[in-house]
């Protein structure tokens, strides 16, 4: 660990895996009382660098106001990534996130950002680039590193829709369009109907494993058919997720749902639940009960057991998919945020990650189209 002093603050580097485990129970502290996402979790950001951490340094920031931690800037370092000569501050978790950011103290936010501003300037030499990526467009930290004496640019990322839900699932449904809505009414009376079928959140630890499994192999074999590769496509990422489920399940932050055909689970449906909003990560169904529509009464029930459970919001993550319209039309963004030394060079870098992202996302774009 290194600190050092920023006028009453402190600052202190996290640069091995023993340090990070040092500063749990202040991460744990900091997730109840500031803002965060599944995805900046403790356990999230220690498993992910576990099984990507490889070839990267840890550079995790924490600032303290006198002997009180009021933040966390969860850095990492990357070097030459995608060919580009230049040393990358980024967020751990990059890639395969969807939610980026800060973790700060609420009441904090002035002293922490100033902060990690500070250091950041003195921090960033003629081949270092701040390369924030999936950084929602609402994070407090743009007007502090907007006046700062870096050079810096910004992209569109991810578009996230969400739902605002409201009090009753009567309500809900009343503001889908009509046709969508006949249709889900009908499809869960039918399956209930014509089926041994019954709808469930997995409460059992001794079961996260299996419904896990279940969930990787009923997503895959489906992408397969389509001769795609899949989320899980590799044993590195599924014992992520795996390990990821387990200590979110723990931490009572993981709803993984599965709707039934007796005991056979025909669809699947992975999400977390933090601060009173259900974020819906993936889902995976039987090709064979596909006419019956099984992925959408999955969706449907959870928005609903969502609504009964009092969240304020169900969050589709990053991905503007056309299925995801049929439930919303309130979306909201990600962005790909960059800064550097105001020098040719260093525009020169951000310029390239930011052209990187554009291609990166035209990509997606026709993959989703």
């Amino acid at each position: 660990m290194d600190e050092r002093k920023i006028s009453h603050m402190t600052v202190e580097r996290i640069t091995n895996i023993s340090g990070l485990l040092e500063i749990e129970d202040i991460w744990h502290e900091l997730e109840e009382e500031g803002k965060v996402y599944p995805f900046n979790t403790f356990e999230w950001v220690l498993n992910w660098w576990k099984y990507f951490g490889h070839g990267k340094n840890l550079e995790i920031i924490v600032v303290y106001e006198g002997t009180i931690p009021i933040g966390i800037a969860p850095f990492m370092i990357t070097y030459f990534e995608k060919g580009l000569f230049a040393k990358r501050i980024k967020f751990i978790g990059s890639t395969n996130s969807d939610y980026l950011d800060f973790i700060v103290r609420s009441g904090y936010e002035k002293q922490f950002y100033t902060a990690i501003v500070d250091f950041l300037e003195k921090r960033i030499d003629s081949l270092t680039v701040l390369d924030l990526e999936h950084i929602p467009e609402d994070s407090e930290f743009f007007p502090y590193i907007m006046g700062s004496n870096l050079y810096y640019d910004y992209e569109v990322q991810d578009i996230c829709p969400y739902i605002e839900l409201p009090d009753t699932w009567e309500e809900y449904l009343e503001g889908l369009e009509g046709k969508f809505r006949r249709n889900l009414n009908y499809e869960v009376r039918r399956f209930f109907k014509e089926y041994d079928a019954s709808f469930y959140v997995v409460r059992d630890f001794e079961l996260v494993d299996r419904a896990m499994d279940t969930l990787i192999n009923l997503h895959q074999k489906r992408w397969r058919q389509k001769h795609m590769p899949g989320v899980f496509y590799s044993k590195r990422i599924r014992d992520f997720h795996k390990d990821v489920a387990e200590d979110m399940f723990l931490k009572g932050e993981l709803s993984l749902f599965e709707l039934k055909d007796g005991v056979k689970t025909v669809a699947s449906l992975l999400s977390y639940h933090v601060g009173g909003i259900r974020y819906y990560y993936i889902s995976g169904y039987d090709i064979e009960y596909s006419k019956r529509s099984v992925g959408n009464i999955a969706v449907g029930l959870a928005i609903k057991h969502s609504i009964e459970e009092g969240d304020r919001v169900f969050d589709f993550l990053r991905g503007d998919e056309e299925y995801k319209r049929n439930w919303t039309s309130l979306k909201k963004r990600n962005m790909r945020f960059v800064a550097s030394k105001p020098t040719f060079l260093g525009k020169l870098l951000c310029k390239c990650v930011i052209v990187e992202n554009g291609i990166i996302k035209k990509i997606k774009d026709r993959f989703n189209g």
